[in-house]
């Protein structure tokens, strides 16, 4: 009887520490949990070199223009901040007054980073080779028409003429 308990616990022991390792093993890093959810690294500016394979001495290129505008870009995101979430208090509350007035007032803090990021992206775009900044060009577009479509209340995706990623209605 002593024998089996022993082989017992010793099987259920196993399962436990096979569990804990499975679960501590099969959470993504924070990079691939990004890349998943579809994060902030993938919108915008991580979507301007997609489908480009940088040079090493492009990704170094491209990095230091990161770094050069992130800071100016972080403050003026974070005085942004106040009012983005008067605004989606004001949204929850449906009142559309409020939510045009905090808008309002952020115009210039808006126009501020949006010429930033144009900045940015024209050094970017220096730094690739010719053939890239073809690449990236294209996706510039894509991102203005995605952008654009948004403010017009589109905002799935475009349907792909093959079939694929329609919704049968």
């Amino acid at each position: 009887m002593r024998k089996s308990h022993v082989i017992g616990i010793a099987v259920i022991s196993l399962l436990a520490v096979g569990s804990v390792a499975q679960a501590q093993t099969a959470a993504p890093s924070a990079p691939q949990a990004r890349q998943q959810r579809g994060g902030r690294l993938e919108k915008g500016r991580g979507r301007l070199l997609r489908g480009i394979r940088l040079s090493d001495a492009e990704k170094a290129r491209v990095k230091e223009i990161r770094g050069k505008y992130q800071t100016e870009s972080k403050a003026l995101r974070e005085s942004l901040r106040p009012a983005m979430q008067e605004m989606r208090a004001a949204r929850q509350k449906h009142d559309s007054v409020a939510m045009k007035a905090a808008w309002d007032r952020t115009t210039a803090d808006r126009q501020r980073l949006d010429a930033l990021m144009q900045r940015e992206r024209t050094e970017i775009r220096t730094a690739l080779t010719p053939e890239h900044q073809t690449q990236f060009d294209a996706n510039v577009k894509q991102l203005a028409e995605r952008r654009a479509g948004r403010k017009n209340g589109k905002t799935h995706r475009p349907r792909k003429a093959d079939g694929v990623g329609t919704s049968k209605s």
